[in-house]
């Protein structure tokens, strides 16, 4: 029954999308410049993909009308790009946007078919990243179009009328002038009445400047650019295609004064809120406790939900309605913690941060728009500057020790405030392993013991895993793990956790039995092994696939694994000791191999610290080719005869000779000294 009142609300809602939004029909703004293509430009054709060529990509914007011009034309290259290229789809903001269709035509054998059919338009709320509690609002209006094969050349365009509100006229974006696939032409046009911030990366096209009616205009025009060759794990914050980058607004400061009266708050604190603020005053003694339970309370108590409507992508709810409805996204909650902490005289603010930009986000010309996250900063009675990210749930720590992420740099919403804070995570997240071998006889199985300690955001990681996940879904989950290194593995004791919250150390205690632990050596015909692995660090120890590259490479940062591997024989064997180090300016590597005799225990210690967040092109060579030495020493095996008897019956024989060499003494001795009687009484005779 719920699932069908469900769908009978998403019907509902598709119902008035069809009813209160449908696609109009109008001919190209006049202000647009029509753009000419090359219908067989000159690129690499066996560089495309799925089977479409982008003849042109045309941005076309009017700031002073706030209208924004799209076109589009591709050519269908092969049949599998006819699905993709089958679909035009136009995504807006029903709030305060307006969406024309100009053409939709597709070009056979030189005749041109119109395709525009308004009453053929599907006008739906998709809402992409309801997965991750936000929605926006927005329509999508999409048209799958009949008849299309492989040759067609689609050529469609639309304007979008308005801008969000919020930004009173402002005007920011970033435009890409290549792609990692061949394209014939991009365009992008800028009518504005101001002067336009820019700035240039990858790319030293500059615009054309003209000027038109009062309007000045931006363009740049790229035909047929040069291939970019795709590399893996680029880093977030790197603009590694030709990007030019646009704003209305000229200083930081500028973007301050107009967060400054979009968070303002002018509401008296209700007096839930100020219940609540009483509570947590009487409940700890010490501002720094306080601080941590309003953190804690806005963290867990006010659920994540982003309702981003309109300007309400922008502009933050009312602390008393956020703590009322007790959901709220992150400028809402930043905006609740930062009035509770108010209400005890803790000076805070909320502060702008881009969760993947760091260091760039300072480099751009300055806009809100460039924004993704809103998080806080305080100031404690010590004057200790502390941040903290009010969407995270079950954090530990003590308010000076709460994980923070590298997020780098943020901008406190604060009057008069002119820069950005450094925020450097002071973070390790070091996980380390502690896991003991029990083997009890050659060629057959052995006990595991595994205890692992977590640390910093990979203590909150795993408490929120146990928090989310039944138990049996984690022993099941513990036991796939390790049956990818050991076949035949079994849980004796289910995982158990102790979670230190002060600490922020969250300790799993694992317990196994592996029935078949050694493995035939195909490459050594008789002999078996056991081969230890530091799995903990494989995780975080990137491998790359070139030798070469022009951009920089993403680390997992700040990181640090600390791996130790104990294995009691059944017997003393010789074992050499052994000590490896490999360091350099992006991660340090620690080795050793220690034999305790009184123990038959075989102590493996491995330790990885990743010490900054890319490699340069310029430091990728000395990378591998450290890389290539720890490869050398990376794990350990311990390697036998398979025939355990051999063993027992060397040990034996070489026990018999000892003693048949001991009887062999005796024996000579006995007889020497009868000898030496013998002889001593003949002479007295």
């Amino acid at each position: 029954m719920q699932k069908l009142i469900s769908h009978l609300i998403a019907v509902f809602f598709v119902c008035c999308a069809y009813s209160q939004n449908t696609v109009t029909v109008s001919q190209r703004p006049v202000w647009v410049d029509f753009q000419e293509y090359n219908e067989y430009p000159k690129v690499d054709l066996t560089e495309i993909t799925q089977g479409t060529l982008t003849l042109l990509a045309d941005y076309q914007t009017h700031v002073p009308k706030q209208e924004v011009y799209f076109r589009l034309v591709t050519k269908i290259t092969d049949n599998v790009g006819i699905q993709s290229a089958s679909n035009i789809n136009a995504v807006y903001d029903p709030l305060y946007q307006k969406l024309d269709f100009h053409a939709i035509t597709i070009i056979r054998d030189g005749k041109v078919i119109d395709k525009l059919v308004p009453n053929h338009f599907q006008v739906i709320r998709r809402e992409l990243n309801a997965e991750n509690y936000l929605y926006d609002g927005t329509l999508s209006a999409m048209l799958n179009m009949a008849d299309v094969r492989s040759g067609d050349i689609i050529d469609f365009s639309y304007t979008i009328k308005g801008f969000n509100p919020i930004h009173d006229g402002k005007y920011s974006n970033s435009f890409i002038l290549n792609d990692y696939v061949p394209i014939g032409k991009i365009n992008v046009s800028i009518a504005t009445k101001n002067r336009l911030n820019y700035k240039l990366y990858n790319t030293s096209i500059q615009p054309i400047l003209s000027n038109s009616n009062g309007y000045n205009k931006y363009n740049w025009t790229v035909e047929t650019p040069d291939h970019f060759q795709y590399e893996d794990n680029i880093p977030s914050w790197k603009i590694a295609l030709p990007t030019v980058v646009v704003s209305d607004y000229n200083s930081w400061e500028e973007v301050v004064q107009w967060a400054t009266s979009i968070y303002a708050n002018n509401e008296p604190v209700s007096d839930f809120v100020k219940m609540k603020v009483n509570e947590i005053n009487t409940s700890y003694e010490t501002q720094g406790e306080k601080i941590k339970a309003i953190l804690n309370f806005v963290q867990n108590d006010i659920r994540y939900l982003g309702l981003e409507y309109g300007i309400g992508s922008y502009k933050p709810n009312s602390p008393n309605k956020v703590f009322e409805q007790r959901y709220g996204d992150c400028k809402d909650k930043s905006v609740l913690m930062v009035q509770m902490l108010k209400e005890l005289n803790v000076e805070a603010y909320p502060m702008l941060v881009n969760t993947t930009m760091k260091s760039t986000i300072t480099k751009l010309p300055p806009s809100p728009a460039f924004f993704d996250h809103c998080v806080v900063k305080v100031i404690d009675e010590h004057e200790n500057e502390l941040y903290y990210d009010p969407t995270i749930y079950n954090q530990g720590g003590s308010y000076r020790k709460t994980h923070f992420p590298n997020y780098e740099y943020g901008l406190v919403i604060k009057n008069n405030n002119t820069a950005f804070d450094t925020i450097m995570s002071n973070s390790d997240n070091k996980i380390k392993t502690l896991e003991e071998f029990v083997i009890k006889k050659i060629n057959a199985g052995a006990a595991l013991n595994v205890t692992t300690t977590y640390t910093d955001v990979e203590a909150d990681r795993m408490r929120n895993y146990f928090k989310n996940n039944s138990k049996s879904n984690i022993i099941k989950e513990y036991e796939n793990y390790y049956s990818n290194y050991y076949s035949k593995i079994k849980i004796v004791d289910n995982p158990t956790f102790k979670d230190n919250i002060l600490k922020n150390e969250f300790v799993v205690t694992e317990s196994y039995q592996i029935d078949s632990i050694w493995q035939p050596m195909p490459l050594k015909p008789g002999f078996i092994a056991i081969e230890f692995i530091p799995a903990s660090l494989t995780d975080v120890l990137y491998i790359p696939n070139m030798e070469n590259r022009k951009n920089d490479m993403a680390l997992p940062y700040p990181v640090s694994r600390e791996h130790k591997t104990n294995i009691v024989l059944p017997n003393a064997w010789k074992i050499e000791t052994n000590n490896d180090q490999v360091s350099n300016d992006i991660f340090y590597y620690d080795f050793s191999v220690n034999y305790d005799n009184k123990k038959n225990e075989v102590q493996l210690e491995s330790y990885l610290k990743i010490q900054k967040a890319s490699v340069l092109p310029e430091e990728f060579k000395t990378y591998t080719q450290d890389l290539n030495t720890i490869d050398k020493s990376f794990g350990y095996t311990i390697l036998i005869p398979e025939d355990a008897s051999k063993i027992q019956t060397e040990t034996i024989f070489s026990v018999i000779g000892k003693l048949v060499f001991y009887i062999f003494l005796i024996g000579v001795f006995t007889i020497l000294l009868v000898w030496f009687i013998l002889k001593k009484k003949n002479s007295s005779s």
